[in-house]
């Protein structure tokens, strides 16, 4: 319905928004998970470590928003259509008022999903009544944050539930700020790889060639993020284990995860065009349906990365060795999407994010092999 360039335009203020929520986010989805599963069962500690958290967070915001302001009075990209920018931040707050953390820490996974469930209802249900044209494009951004809005304060109220009100501790967060610093490195590093490359496709190649390349990784990262519930799940129960048993559940679970990745590839390799007819019915995204079957790589390699950098590694609270394989794949990617950007276009900004998270994997498995293991069998 917006058209290609509406839809690239949208994306890339989209994109934006995302490097703004991994700021507030700061690594908690990490480490407060593993902090609120070890401390859930006293209550006076749960509620001093949650309105820590949150206070960090709210300045967090405001901080984001300042940089968010500057940017769009100061850059002529963003000074053309100012209001796309601020309304995606409506996401960001959003995502900040939602306490994933906290509930997949007391492990109450059910509440999660009902709240995200009803605002991406509300999302989708409110785009098919209010954009009907490409000059409706601004609807995009509103009903996405209304719909997160309405989720995190959802979950905050509900989570009130299982805390109390305990001032904030300046010492305790400084102690939580630092050792969540690598974590937000490394998340920052991620969207270094992830979210960058419709924004750099938009700052080189102009809103039409962002939006096609956005309208397949969409439905890439649909694919992959199908993991990520699984191992948001594990996370809290596995963290708690000794390292030996953390150690063999990977070992038991690799194969089976990388099987499910070459399948889901294959899928998309054989009916890359039909799924890109089905979906999006356009002559243009469909003519870049290699584009797809490329970036459809990126299931096999991320399903396995994930699997070290987003559970073994946070559940043996190695973070700085989880920063190092993500600041690796992070600067891989953008100097790589920078270079060939320039000489073969979306072509080389697939290739540099499908040559990143195999990167990423190998980097992962060496820094395994090299730093970890000793460490389990020692």
């Amino acid at each position: 319905t917006l058209g290609v360039e509406k839809y690239g335009l949208v994306m890339i203020a989209q994109s934006l928004a995302i490097f703004f929520t991994i700021i507030v986010d700061f690594g908690f989805n990490i480490s407060a998970t593993r902090e609120v599963s070890l401390v859930k069962k006293s209550k006076e500690k749960l509620s001093q470590l949650y309105w820590n958290i949150f206070f960090i967070k709210f300045f967090l915001i405001f901080l984001s928003f300042l940089i968010l302001f500057f940017l769009v009075i100061s850059i002529d990209r963003f000074k053309i259509d100012p209001s796309i920018y601020l309304l995606s931040f409506l996401v960001v707050i959003g995502q900040a008022l939602f306490p994933t953390w906290f509930f997949q820490g007391i492990e109450k996974m059910k509440v999660i999903t009902i709240i995200h469930v009803l605002a991406k209802v509300i999302f989708t249900i409110s785009i098919f009544i209010f954009v009907l044209s490409p000059d409706d494009y601004k609807f995009v951004p509103i009903s996405n944050g209304a719909g997160f809005l309405l989720a995190g304060l959802g979950g905050f109220l509900f989570s009130l539930k299982f805390v109390k009100f305990v001032p904030p501790s300046l010492k305790e967060m400084k102690v939580l700020v630092k050792e969540s610093s690598s974590l937000f490195v490394s998340n920052f590093a991620v969207s270094l790889y992830t979210s960058s490359n419709t924004f750099i496709l938009g700052m080189f190649l102009g809103d039409i060639i962002a939006g096609v390349y956005a309208s397949m990784e969409k439905l890439v990262v649909a694919l992959k993020s199908m993991y990520t519930p699984f191992y948001q799940a594990l996370f809290p129960n596995l963290s708690v284990k000794p390292k030996i048993e953390i150690f063999k559940f990977i070992e038991k679970i690799k194969i089976p995860i990388g099987v499910s990745g070459v399948l889901l590839f294959f899928i998309i390799f054989v009916f890359s065009k039909e799924i890109l007819t089905v979906v999006y019915n356009d002559i243009l995204i469909e003519s870049y349906s290699v584009i797809f079957k490329i970036l459809g790589l990126i299931i096999i390699f991320s399903s396995l990365n994930m699997l070290y950098v987003s559970l073994f590694f946070p559940a043996l609270k190695e973070y700085k060795i989880r920063m190092i394989a993500m600041v690796s794949g992070g600067v891989f990617n953008l100097v790589l999407a920078l270079l060939l950007v320039q000489f073969y276009g979306i072509y080389g900004i697939a290739f540099s994010v499908v040559a990143t998270e195999l990167f990423i994997l190998v980097i992962a498995i060496r820094l395994y092999k090299t730093k970890i293991k000793s460490k389990i069998f020692t």
